[in-house]
């Protein structure tokens, strides 16, 4: 039985701290997107609601997702991507931890990182080193950007699209929305990659459905009645 390909959403954005990301409502838009898309039954998608660090990389020992995205808050100056902590608030963790503990999941089949949360370029940097496709984010971002742009992402994805081509239609589509040009996603590949030939779904899930056969219908075609005719 051919596997699905899995999409990770890392729900670590807290509630309880004033200018946190909806990660509920972007789940949601990816949620909708996936189901409304050509290659649904190609796609599994999970989440990891309210994520620390730890459960993190629990959930990567026991599966690795194709696409793992992350929901959360970024921490200016590159001050590291925010988890939640035991005590409901957030707290940022080491770009360079980080970007090791994903790059363990590379060879296992991690393709896509998608840093969905404010100045996360560079960990994106570090991450292209091994991942072969990353997303991140220079600046600030709004709420509302950041899921046009995943919505629009995995409705492309899911479509069939490759990983290059989604992240350039996404792109468009947030900075026709009104989104600031200078801090719109950013995607980068790891050396050897090459992003417009990297796909969510693969060639097994693309056969072409059967074609059943058109019989004419008693006797010989048209045109050939018509020859004959016109020899008599």
């Amino acid at each position: 039985m051919i596997e699905p390909s899995r999409i990770l959403v890392v729900q670590a954005a807290s509630p309880r701290v004033a200018g946190s990301p909806d990660a509920g409502a972007e789940y949601r838009e990816i949620q909708r997107s996936v189901a409304g898309s050509q290659y649904r039954h190609a796609v599994a998608l999970d989440s990891l609601p309210a994520a620390q660090l730890a459960d993190l990389s629990d959930r990567l020992i026991k599966e690795v997702p194709a696409v793992l995205h992350f929901s959360a808050r970024g921490t200016p100056d590159g001050g590291g991507l925010r988890f939640l902590t035991s005590d409901g608030a957030d707290a940022p963790v080491r770009d360079r931890g980080l970007s090791d503990l994903l790059g363990q999941f590379v060879a296992e089949g991690l393709r896509l990182v998608v840093l969905g949360a404010c100045w996360t370029s560079e960990l994106a940097e570090l991450l292209a080193v091994a991942v072969p496709c990353v997303i991140g984010t220079a600046g600030p971002i709004g709420d509302q950007d950041c899921r046009t742009y995943s919505r629009t992402l995995y409705s492309s994805l899911a479509h069939g699209r490759s990983v290059g081509q989604s992240h350039a239609i996404a792109r468009a589509t947030t900075e026709a929305s009104g989104a600031d040009p200078d801090y719109l996603p950013s995607l980068r590949g790891s050396p050897g990659t090459i992003p417009e030939a990297v796909y969510l779904i693969g060639p097994e899930f693309r056969v072409p459905p059967a074609r059943t056969p058109v019989k004419p219908r008693g006797g010989a075609p048209g045109w050939l009645q018509f020859a004959r005719k016109r020899r008599l």
